[in-house]
């Protein structure tokens, strides 16, 4: 008997965008931030403190949940 396997083919491939990102230069590290994340022009690794460089990376489309609007310094009623 054998037991089911989770495979990827073709027709289940979840879609996927391609995201401009900023990622550790170091090799053992693996964070990496989203570039609308980013407010310094040459950030530095949120866990390691190495600089970091520009690059590229796929991740699954999601849907965007409702219309939020996000108010800074001001309280929501």
């Amino acid at each position: 008997m054998s037991t089911p396997t989770s495979t990827v083919t073709e027709d289940n491939k979840p879609e996927v965008e391609q995201i401009e990102i900023w990622k550790c230069k170091e090799t053992d590290c693996k964070a990496w931030v989203r570039k609308e994340f980013v407010t310094e022009a040459l950030p530095t690794c949120p866990l390691c403190k190495n600089p970091m460089v520009r690059s590229y990376k796929h991740v699954p489309v999601t849907a965007k949940k409702g219309n939020k609007k996000f108010l800074v310094g001001k309280k929501r009623f």
